[in-house]
């Protein structure tokens, strides 16, 4: 892996791994028989047999370290939504993190979440479980230019209709602050349902996540539990290629939806 850079002399093995040197040529001897490491001009370096096994080595590393970093995470969370290529290349999350809602205060983890995303010019967002603040934020995002790209499953697309298009029953409803919270409620889901920059996607499949964002800031997803739970916990990373993975992830669930038609 080291060799991954580039060739390099005897001296510069030595020194980099403070190593004795007679130590180490049993090793680079075997090395150069297995066709892995070429010798010329005292310099070492790769083979293309080489460069093929470190690249896989770094990818298994890479790997290694992600599930290990959040083991607790993997090992409780029901992963079949993740479709296998992806899960293959799960170490290209890199240094993710966990977020979890901390009570009382629930909605720090969607206020963390909004502050990492907000200044991006594009965002993309699966939600599979209804509550009623989850699009509200968006709207505020397309009166910025955003691109604002939402899947939903059909069910969580149906409350989000009614919603907007029931009247408020019950001891409330001739209150005129009820009155007042309901027509700004549907004006904040009707910007993001009839807005120019977004589109809606229906995914109609069992097999899903409970929710995935990414933009050009990061990206999230999560999943249930093994017991089919909802545990309210995000993977996050930052790292430009966890962010092409959740674009592939996100694009993985739109190629599998309709279009919402006008």
């Amino acid at each position: 892996m080291l060799l991954k850079k580039g060739p390099k002399t005897k001296e510069e093995i030595k020194d980099f791994f403070d190593f004795p040197w007679k130590s180490m040529i049993p090793q680079l001897k075997k090395l150069l028989e297995w066709n892995l490491l070429s010798y010329n001009k005292d310099s070492y370096a790769l083979t293309p047999t080489g460069e093929a096994i470190v690249d896989n080595m770094e990818k298994l590393l890479m790997s290694l370290n992600v599930h290990e970093n959040n083991m607790d995470y993997w090992t409780d969370h029901d992963l079949s939504p993740i479709p296998k290529e992806l899960l293959y290349r799960i170490g290209e999350l890199g240094e993710c993190e966990v977020l979890e809602p901390n009570l009382p205060s629930i909605f720090e983890q969607q206020e963390e979440m909004l502050k990492r995303i907000n200044g991006s010019n594009h965002i993309s967002t699966f939600i599979s479980i209804y509550h009623p603040s989850y699009l509200l934020p968006y709207s505020s995002f397309l009166d910025q230019g955003v691109d604002v790209s939402v899947i939903m499953t059909d069910q969580v697309y149906n409350i989000f209709k009614d919603n907007t298009h029931s009247a408020i029953d019950g001891p409330f409803s001739e209150n005129s602050l009820s009155q007042s919270l309901k027509k700004e409620y549907e004006k904040e889901i009707g910007i993001l349902l009839d807005g120019g920059n977004s589109d809606i996607s229906i995914y109609k499949d069992r097999t899903k996540p409970v929710s995935i964002t990414v933009s050009d800031q990061c990206m999230s997803f999560s999943l249930l539990d093994k017991n089919g739970r909802c545990t309210n916990r995000i993977i996050l990373s930052s790292e430009p290629t966890a962010i092409k993975w959740g674009e592939e992830l996100f694009n993985y669930y739109k190629s599998r939806s309709e279009i919402l038609s006008d």
